[in-house]
């Protein structure tokens, strides 16, 4: 047998092949298992990290093995130029209570880390239980105070300015969002505030970092579950997040000098926006935003004009389109004003072929949350190519700071209109009493679409002509610089993304098959 020698930068070697055999007929079939991948040295230890003769944390590196249970009992460093491998099928149980930094530990990442899970050996990271750190389960619904999915047992993933890569792909990552302790000003952060799942910044000075995450799954997270990102590339394709944000915090929150894609995700119950992208002033974000379904996001943010769906703010542009939104606060804002972000940049922004179902048989309002289509007074629009109850007003003119917003209005009678025929999820029950804001996804829920749903084949996709036409606009030279979807991220292969063009069908799960793979 031959080990094939890689050089990517590190040292890396594929394990031995392994033979099994088994008895057919009167002879014998080898059969030839993948061979696994491996960096560095292997990893047998499993209760880390390890100490030094100091009592010093020792930095991971090498790869955690197929199969291994390991034990995280402090915080994990990877050094500058090191990699930390995970082969599929691992699980990492993180002692943590999500009282303080010290007793919750946080994976600093300030070099790459590969979480190489499978769809039949997905990894996990979760929080180690015990009689009083507890797990949530399908009793909590909606109890923001009491449910464990919100405690922030463990302090996710925090990428420094000399990150390279964090890929996570058929990965389970739970309870996210312990405190930060005193002493991490390069983060910008105080003592005590909750860390965000996933942070990554690679800093205008560094070579761009690039996150990759992939057909994963998100649950429970005190805050932002992956947030602030800033200065890096991005592929998040293809995820399902669940219970992301206590009182508040999106699912998603991008900021300044990201590039990249975000598609076929869905996003159930999140306290704010499922996808956010937001920069500052001066400097663009650039994010395509396709073939997402987000429902019954917004309502545990009680803050005004910045919860809802989708949401981009200062600065922020790229394609926006074939997204199904249903029962949430409020469907895509393009945003003029809200209590923190600037105008979103409309010269680099092309959204439609979108569908938002509100499902209230009822008029909205009254003593149950208000559900909008469309936020009036933003510069969303109703496209011609969308599904919803929204009915544009009077374009906003002249030299004012509103200028091209629009003041119209939701037909609050058109809710059922708009159904976008689930396989199992009946828009009408979940939009009245509190069933809306119930955030943990009940099993048996399918968000594929029945036969006759206006979704299907409602969307641009390559190849498409008329209406399903991929969209151009040669005046924004943003988006004719960075296409859709982007090019920024190598794809293929251990270290690279698997990027899904747009598909003819709205949402994240179309009739092809392609897209998100989770059953819930």
């Amino acid at each position: 047998m031959k080990k094939h020698l890689f050089k990517m930068g590190f040292a890396a070697v594929m394990a031995l092949t392994i033979f099994s055999c088994k008895k057919s007929g009167s002879g014998e079939t080898a059969i030839i298992s993948k061979p696994l991948f491996v960096v560095g040295q292997s990893i047998t230890t499993t209760t880390l990290p390890q100490k030094d003769a100091q009592g010093n944390s020792i930095p991971l590196k090498g790869t955690m093995l197929a199969g291994k249970t390991y034990d995280i009992t402090g915080d994990v460093t990877v050094n500058a130029g090191d990699t930390l491998y995970i082969q599929p099928g691992v699980t990492i149980l993180v002692h943590g209570d999500g009282l303080t930094a010290d007793s919750s530990p946080t994976f600093y990442v300030n070099g790459t880390l590969v979480s190489d899970g499978t769809k039949e050996a997905p990894n996990t990271f979760t929080v180690f239980e015990t009689a009083t750190v507890k797990k949530s389960n399908s009793t909590f619904k909606d109890d923001v105070a009491n449910d464990p999915a919100f405690k922030g047992y463990w302090g996710g993933f925090q990428c420094g300015p000399t990150a390279k890569l964090l890929l996570l792909r058929w990965t389970h990552l739970e309870y996210l969002g312990s405190p930060w302790g005193p002493n991490f000003a390069d983060y910008g952060v105080k003592s005590g505030d909750p860390k965000f799942g996933i942070y990554m910044n690679t800093g205008a000075n560094n070579t761009t970092g690039k996150l990759i995450v992939e057909d994963s799954w998100f649950y429970g997270s005190k805050d932002d579950c992956i947030g602030k990102c800033a200065n890096i590339y991005v592929s998040i394709m293809r995820n399902t997040f669940i219970k992301t944000g206590g009182t508040g915090g999106e699912g998603v929150n991008l900021k300044d000098g990201v590039f990249g894609d975000m598609a076929y995700n869905l996003s159930f119950g999140g306290a704010t926006n499922g996808l956010k992208t937001a920069s500052v002033a001066g400097k663009s974000t650039m994010v395509n935003i396709y073939n997402n379904t987000l429902v019954q996001c917004g309502f545990r943010q009680t803050k005004a004009t910045r919860n809802g769906s989708i949401n981009t703010e200062t600065n922020t542009g790229g394609f926006i389109y074939n997204n199904i939104i249903v029962n949430c606060k409020s469907g895509l804002r393009i945003t003029y004003s809200s209590e923190k972000g600037s105008p979103s940049d409309t010269l680099n922004t092309s959204y439609g072929n979108s569908l938002t179902c509100i499902g209230r048989g009822t008029p909205m309002g009254g003593t149950e949350q208000y559900m909008v289509f469309i936020e009036p007074h933003q510069y969303t629009q109703k496209r011609s190519t969308d599904f919803n109850g929204y009915v544009n007003g009077a374009i906003i003119t002249g030299s004012v700071a509103d200028a091209g917003t629009n003041i119209g209005t939701n037909t609050a009678t058109d809710s059922l209109k708009y159904d976008p025929l689930f396989v199992n999820y009946n828009v009408a029950t979940n939009s009245t009493g509190r069933n809306y804001r119930i955030c943990e996804l009940p099993a048996g829920y399918d968000f594929h679409l029945k036969t006759g749903s206006p979704a299907i084949g409602a969307g641009v996709y390559p190849g498409g002509t008329g209406k399903n036409a991929m969209p151009t606009k040669t005046a924004a030279p943003l988006l004719t610089q960075y296409g859709f979807p982007m090019k920024l991220i190598p794809t293929g292969g251990t270290f690279g993304a698997t990027i899904t063009p747009p598909n003819k069908d709205l949402g994240a799960f179309p009739t092809d098959g392609s897209g998100n793979q989770h059953k819930y």
